[in-house]
């Protein structure tokens, strides 16, 4: 990867290394690598690499040059820790990826008794001489705030959070059982509260138990989060599930993942913004955002997962099977994978292949019904009546049980692929009138196509997600384009868009890309700034990179940059496009700018 594609102000903590024989010390080297990584992530301008993505390199020798490519970051931070019963030793490294040397390292001989205060000197250490190393950080005065409970029962919980971040059934039933302890102990400890609620939710979603009983057992230590603080960004991001989920509310949905990400950004809750939009079905800005969550943590099964599944939906079959199959690289035991790369080789005419594929399929519990459905849907698609009434007579067995959802997909699938529209339809609103999540999700399915126009379909979808892109302001769009006041709003909203999301960064971006913003035909947004601003698409573009320039040339962190590099930061992709625009909108060059303006 080309070194100037990394973004300086980048950084991955790796796990921590525990040189004590002691499995307590291994808790804690876990959980000061996690707080290390929440700390440095409440610093704005610091893109650090997920827990995920950091935690995949546990136990393993890497060299810079393997962080750099693999987590396309320009900084890392190797530690060990070494504790005896009355002292901690830590040691610390920092080491530049660029250039592949140490630059900082340290060592902290500290009380382990001082936990709190050790987990934020060390974050705040690091974060200084990371800013002495790539320029200005805006840096609090803390960055780990202390937790109000005996440092013993703190391990105990780092402990609780040790097993349920293995993610299987076993370790994370373990993990819930210290960590109801723990709120016990401690009732107004927040931390055990939230991580009760996602392991029960990551096990329900995934399918190590009923979806039902999983989000049931979750929904009083999630109650207690909220009553403990309701501004936390985890119960932000979960109140922002339900109001999707549950409520089938987007609106609401989006201003609790909203206001998660301004308290601290996470790769998660990229993905759930992601997921909003695909709702919706504005595709292209789902592409947007599942982007900068792979960007954080390119390690995760779910954001491959997601990648794959956008890349499905837009009908990029090929494009989305490796990244599908990366996700089950990552996490095998990730149940969604496997249904949409058989449904890619079922759409792109490979039908015994896609056979083949959920017969072979292991892994999956029967109860998921990624194979029984995979095949219902696979016997629907070769017209194959006998094997397909199996399959689907077994399907509606699951009707009365907990996979009702799942159970309710597939049939809605195979039977639109049996061209049974009226029978989809009707399952369809039974699905909604038991306000199944499937629903939101049936938006944007290709198989479902063929009744997309379907009057019955609209109203079903329009009842669900009221501001649905697909239906309601398509029927909006005249001949004629728009009129002066459309114009006058939509350059009003377009400007807005612009402070706020910066698109111009994005080297590769696109007159359509801008319209997935807008939520407007490309013909519509060409007119608007033809129109609305006088500009071509890329004269509107390149003005906004050419001030972006113009501000961070003169920053101090900048000084020792070329002219070209921070160009290139500032969203050009071409040396002789910088230099052309440059001179036609300041009328001086690039040099000529820099020399005038850095004179003393």
């Amino acid at each position: 990867m080309a070194l100037n594609n990394i973004n300086k102000k980048s950084i991955a903590v790796l796990p921590f290394q525990n040189m004590s024989n002691s499995l307590d010390n291994e808790y804690f080297c876990d959980g000061l690598t996690e707080e290390i990584i929440n700390a440095l992530a409440r610093i704005k301008a610091l893109s650090v690499t997920s827990r995920t993505s950091s935690f995949y390199f546990k136990n393993k020798k890497v060299t810079a040059e393997e962080i750099r490519e693999k987590l396309k970051v320009a900084t890392f931070i190797e530690g060990s820790v070494r504790t005896s019963k009355n002292k901690m030793r830590i040691t610390v490294q920092m080491i530049d990826t660029l250039d592949d040397y140490h630059f900082w390292s340290e060592t902290f001989d500290r009380n382990p008794q001082d936990v709190f205060e050790i987990e934020d000197e060390i974050s705040l250490f690091i974060a200084e001489k990371l800013r002495e190393h790539i320029g200005h950080l805006e840096i609090e005065d803390k960055l780990v705030e202390p937790i109000d409970v005996p440092v013993d029962i703190y391990k105990e919980y780092l402990k609780g959070r040790y097993y349920i971040m293995k993610l299987d059934i076993a370790n994370s039933l373990k993990g819930i059982d210290i960590l109801k302890g723990i709120t016990e102990k401690a009732p107004n400890f927040l931390n055990p509260y939230l991580d009760i609620n996602l392991s029960y939710i990551y096990m329900g979603t995934l399918g190590l138990l009923p979806a039902y009983e999983a989000f049931q057992k979750a929904q009083p230590f999630f109650d207690k989060a909220i009553e403990l603080n309701p501004n936390s960004s985890r119960v932000q991001l979960n109140l922002s599930w339900v109001e999707s989920w549950q409520n089938w509310d987007l609106k609401k949905a989006y201003e609790h993942a909203n206001r998660a990400l301004e308290i601290q950004p996470a790769d998660d809750i990229y993905l759930t913004i992601s997921n909003y939009l695909t709702v919706e079905g504005k595709l292209d800005s789902a592409q947007n955002y599942i982007d900068k969550a792979l960007q954080l943590d390119p390690f995760s099964a779910m954001n491959h997962h997601y990648k794959g599944f956008l890349l499905y939906l837009q009908e990029k079959y090929n494009e989305a099977i490796p990244y599908l199959q990366k996700a089950l690289e990552l996490n095998p035991d990730l149940p969604f994978p496997p249904l949409y790369i058989g449904e890619c080789f079922l759409l792109t005419g490979k039908h015994q292949e896609a056979i083949n594929y959920y017969d072979d399929l292991k892994g999956v519990p029967i109860t998921d019904l990624t194979q029984l459905g995979g095949l219902a849907m696979c016997y629907a698609k070769i017209n194959d009546l006998e094997k397909c009434n199996e399959k689907v007579v077994e399907l509606e067995t699951y009707l009365q049980s907990n996979h009702i959802d799942k159970a309710f997909n597939f049939l809605i699938l195979v039977n639109v692929l049996l061209n049974n529209y009226d029978k989809a339809l009707d399952l369809i609103e039974q699905a909604f009138e038991n306000h199944l999540p499937l629903i939101l999700l049936l938006n944007t399915e290709p198989i479902i196509k063929p009744i997309k126009n379907n009057k019955r379909f609209k109203s079903i979808m329009l009842k669900a997600i009221p501001d649905n892109v697909n239906y309601k302001q398509k029927k909006k769009y005249k001949q004629t384009l728009l009129n002066r006041d459309e114009i006058e709003k939509y350059t009003k909203e377009l400007e807005q868009i612009m402070i706020d999301y910066k698109l111009y960064l994005n080297p590769d971006l696109s007159l359509k890309d801008l319209a997935s913003y807008l939520e407007l035909p490309t013909n519509y947004v060409s007119q608007l700034l033809n129109q609305g601003f006088d500009k071509n698409f890329s004269e509107y573009i390149n003005t906004y990179r050419i001030n972006e320039f113009k501000e961070r040339i003169l920053l101090e962190e900048n000084k020792d940059l070329t002219i070209m590099a921070v160009a290139y930061d500032s969203g050009f992709n071409s040396k002789t496009v910088f230099n052309t625009f440059f001179k036609k909108i300041e009328g001086i060059t690039p040099n000529s700018f820099v020399k005038s303006n850095t004179s003393s």
